[in-house]
């Protein structure tokens, strides 16, 4: 049975009560950072804090303490009025200093929050940026209320339960701190998720060489595939173990489409999953190298299995199809919303209505914001935390600034905003860049519960023409009944015209029938007054000449993930296609994988 989120009902307004204890947790948590916080190198030094330094002092000399030897009552007032919005940029000349390897401890320690980092997130970066790097520190586990819940649902411990938690463990690198000519402490540089796993459960990567050994309780995969880097080898270690065990009842993924493309490859692979799971060999795949023994000493020769499967005869377009191989399949954990969610109808009828879908976070390299607060909803309604970092909301109608910022106990439901983290790893007010839309508050708690929309100022300029990814998501929802299922998209400007235009590139589900409706013209069949969306059509106004649609190969989405963590060096399950596509490098892959377009007509190319 899969476990409930707990949430009970949505609230449009809050009481003063609810109000009162909501503002007394914000409050509290604020103090608590500006008291941890303040007496670190950025904190002393940063010209972003230099007034709200200033403030502070004469409010702690009022109250007879000095910031950093005891706790100084915080006044959000003089926070909200002294301390300015910031970016990665403020942090990269600190931050930097971690990556000078060897490093000197006394160079780095407290340097953002007190002592040394547990470990350095690395994000995967976008196809417009560089990989950014977010020092992590130990904290109080009663602070952590966000973080333990999400995880407790993502892997439940249930009675009985099988998991594969397809997850990875690996670092990119180690950074070794100094202390003098000693060796002080080992920092691992590891994706936020790898990090977040290891600290939660303990497992140290002086352990490694060990632990790589094992098998975890109710798990079916051993641990080494976590170490595994190339994708496709990771996934398919994963069907391989995953297939061999009938009773198998939970799937955690970091996303949704890690599991769609885990998925895929079963379907691709069928006969060679069959042959190895007979014969008890792994085949030769790339990456295995040292881990082979390790994961070869967990995989035994299952034949009565093998036939078994071979006996279903599982169609494989038939909705629910999955449960055939896993009769007792119940739950599948992953990122489900923004550019993950184009997949979700397709995992959903492979999977069948009897198994449960769910999101279980809102979390990002730079902090945990929440957990998923009714698994009925789609995924994307979460309850914002308010008792672990301090969550504000900046007004994305009014001008970007500190003097628009919203409190929690203030927000509207309906409104959107951008989110804004002062978090314990030290950073003050800093832009995270993602829209939410209120969508009311927690019943129990006065919590905000909030959607995640876009990514602010993620938008596409064509010639005189801004577009925003909301605006291109629901461009290719009004044209499903058109070209059926699109699993997957991006879009890049065409630029081989006089006029610049948009071009689609759709994956779909399935092949694209000819029907009356080629030539496939976007603008045909959306009515810019009803949508409005009027960059579907021609706007020689401003320069944009036609959209056009191209189709791309089958499964072309599911290899950009392992080609672009190659590129970028990204962790599996952690690429996100990108709904606009810039880089040079990656608009050329797509279109590289074209096979049919808009024009004068839909042809073959």
């Amino acid at each position: 049975m899969v476990p409930p989120l707990i949430a009970t009902s949505v609230l449009q307004t809050l009481s003063a009560q609810q109000t009162e204890q909501v503002k007394l947790r914000v409050c509290g948590t604020l103090s608590f950072i500006v008291n941890t916080n303040s007496n670190t190198t950025y904190f002393r030094d940063a010209p972003l804090l230099a007034r709200y330094r200033a403030e502070l002092w004469l409010d702690a000399r009022h109250d007879s303490a000095t910031p950093g030897t005891s706790m100084v009552e915080v006044d959000l007032s003089t926070f909200t009025r002294s301390v300015p919005l910031s970016t990665y940029e403020d942090y990269r000349p600190y931050i930097s200093r971690f990556m000078e390897n060897p490093g000197l401890q006394s160079s780095v320690s407290s340097l953002l929050a007190p002592g040394l980092p547990t470990f350095i997130a690395a994000s995967s970066g976008t196809s417009r940026s560089i990989a950014k790097y977010f020092p992590k520190y130990a904290h109080l586990k009663s602070m952590d209320h966000a973080a333990v819940t999400s995880m407790a649902v993502s892997i439940p411990e249930l009675d009985g339960a099988t998991k594969c938690a397809m997850f990875g463990l690996q670092y990119a690198h180690t950074l070794d701190m100094l202390d003098g000519q000693e060796q002080a402490k080992v920092i691992p540089v590891s994706f936020g998720s790898a990090g977040i796993f290891r600290g939660r459960s303990g497992w140290k990567i002086e352990n490694d060489p060990e632990f790589v050994k094992t098998r975890l309780s109710g798990h079916v995969t051993p641990v080494a595939v976590a170490f595994i880097k190339p994708y496709y080898t990771f996934l398919f270690l994963h069907a391989l173990f995953a297939m061999g065990e009938p009773s198998l009842t939970t799937f955690n993924t970091l996303s949704i489409t890690l599991f769609s493309d885990f998925v895929r490859l079963i379907e691709t692979h069928w006969e060679e999953l069959l042959r190895a799971i007979e014969t008890g060999q792994i085949p030769k795949l790339e990456g295995l190298d040292v881990l082979r023994p390790h994961i070869q000493a967990h995989f035994c020769p299952r034949p009565d299995r093998a036939e078994e499967l071979q006996r279903l005869g599982v169609n494989m377009r038939a909705v629910g199809w999955l449960k055939q191989i896993w009769p007792n399949l119940t739950l599948v954990t992953g990122n489900t919303t923004g550019s993950f969610s184009a997949v979700l109808p397709w995992v959903r009828d492979c999977l069948g209505p009897s198994v449960s879908v769910r999101n279980v976070a809102y979390a990002s390299s730079e902090a945990w914001l929440g957990t998923t607060y009714n698994p009925e909803s789609g995924g994307n309604l979460y309850k914002a935390q308010t008792t672990e970092d301090v969550l504000e909301y900046l007004d994305i109608d009014q001008p970007e600034n500190a003097e628009y910022i919203t409190q929690a106990w203030d927000l509207q439901v309906g409104k959107k905003y951008e989110v804004i983290l002062t978090t314990r790893d030290g950073f003050w007010r800093y832009r995270l860049g993602d829209v939410l839309e209120i969508a009311g508050f927690a019943s129990e708690d006065g919590s905000p519960l909030v959607r995640f929309s876009e990514r602010r100022n993620a938008v596409m300029r064509v010639s005189g023409e801004f577009v925003s990814e909301a605006e291109l998501h629901r461009a290719i929802g009004s044209i499903k009944d058109i070209v059926g299922r699109v699993t997957d998209f991006s879009v890049v400007i065409d630029d081989r015209w006089f006029s610049q235009r948009y071009r689609f590139l759709l994956e779909l589900e399935g092949e694209l029938e000819p029907s009356e409706h080629s030539p496939l013209y976007l603008r045909t069949h959306c009515d810019a007054p009803s949508t409005g969306m009027p960059f579907l059509h021609e706007r020689q106004d401003l320069g944009v000449g036609e959209p056009s649609v191209r189709i791309l190969l089958t499964g072309t989405f599911g290899e950009y993930r392992p080609w672009r963590i190659g590129v970028s060096g990204g962790g599996s399950g952690q690429i996100e296609v990108p709904t606009i596509a810039y880089d040079p490098g990656v608009k050329d892959w797509l279109v590289g994988r074209v096979v049919q377009e808009s024009g004068d007509g839909l042809r073959k190319i």
